[in-house]
């Protein structure tokens, strides 16, 4: 396999809704009206870099239409919009599972890759748009961590095959970017561990804030289309990662939302003890996230001023060049502002 980093994405003109489904527009429009009643608005879904994402609204409800091309949406890189089916069969899947956190398909059309979806986002907003106003809460942490953990389990022994490549493939073109892209040694160590981990199941492969919904005490996921067989708690770091940057330097509390997540995560039945490379692979790939998204390989508004960024960028890179260090590590160089080096 030839794979090549990607370069850090540059701004790109999005095409229109009409522009993407050309004549399957009018037909697509109508199987979202069969829910949603009369339309009343389509708004585009910022925060995606592979699929263009349009929410329909109605004058009863709304549905997510999602469309892949043969590029990305937001990234000068080619693609192959056939893999929309992919998702739609492993949507089914987990909607089985979990239906409540899982958007239902309601309806797919192969021709113009589009899928239309139930809207599992109460208030219409992305858990990343509400980090962008307000920190987030410990309940939200408590209830994420503990339906992660209800979902890993339900699916650990789940062999329904989804994908058009191996999950060998995916694995190494989703590590690419999100392990590799820094290109530090101990980061490229840690895809190689995890892909050679004996047991793999499902895991989502992108628990971002922009693809998770904790309002109205819920819990909701989209955009699986990361999802593969690998390490379950690939999926806790990932998030984790995010959680350190929408924090940075809210040392107190930021300590007691990891404590929330990983408590409700790691301490319901049956608990779950890591050995000692488990937490320390745990910890690299919650270091190679957040460099993956301070360094902007693809997409992602950061919040908070520079400087902060800046310096926990740097103490990410002091952890790693020492070569063994811990989540809470981790947590205390994102959590205390006035900490000069580790």
């Amino acid at each position: 396999m030839s794979l090549h980093l990607p370069q850090p994405a540059q701004p790109m003109q999005l095409p229109s809704l009409s522009d993407l489904l050309g004549a399957a527009q009018p037909g697509l429009l109508t199987a979202c009206r069969r829910r949603t009643g009369l339309l009343t608005r389509i708004e585009r879904v910022h925060g995606g870099n592979v699929s263009h994402v349009f929410r329909i609204r109605g004058e009863h409800t709304s549905v997510i239409l999602k469309i892949r091309t043969d590029r990305f949406a937001r990234m000068p890189l080619s693609t192959d919009p056939s893999l929309i089916d992919d998702e739609r069969r492993t949507l089914e899947v987990y909607g089985g599972i979990e239906p409540s956190a899982f958007p239902q398909v309601l309806g797919f059309h192969a021709e113009a890759h589009a899928m239309i979806l139930a809207d599992v986002f109460p208030d219409g907003r992305s858990y990343h748009e509400h980090l962008a106003e307000r920190p987030a809460t410990a309940d939200e942490m408590s209830r994420l961590g503990g339906t992660l953990r209800r979902v890993h389990h339900a699916t650990r022994d789940t062999d329904t095959t989804f994908r058009s490549h191996s999950d060998q493939w995916f694995r190494e073109h989703s590590f690419i970017f999100c392990l590799r892209a820094p290109g530090h040694d101990l980061l490229t160590q840690a895809s190689e561990e995890l892909a050679a981990l004996p047991r793999q199941q499902l895991v989502l492969g992108d628990l971002a804030p922009k693809n998770l919904s904790l309002a109205a005490g819920t819990v909701a996921f989209c955009d699986l289309d990361n999802a593969h067989r690998g390490w379950p708690l690939f999926d806790v770091a990932y998030f984790l990662a995010h959680l350190l940057i929408h924090h940075l330097g809210q040392d107190g509390h930021i300590r007691t939302l990891v404590l929330a997540l990983l408590t409700a995560y790691f301490d319901a039945e049956p608990p779950e003890r890591l050995s000692p490379s488990h937490e320390l692979l745990m910890a690299k790939i919650v270091a190679g996230v957040a460099l993956y998204r301070l360094d902007q390989t693809v997409p992602y508004p950061l919040p908070g001023p520079a400087t902060l960024t800046d310096r926990f960028r740097d103490r990410v890179l002091h952890l790693l060049g020492t070569g063994t260090f811990t989540v809470q590590d981790l947590v205390r160089a994102a959590g205390d502002p006035t900490q000069a080096a580790i």
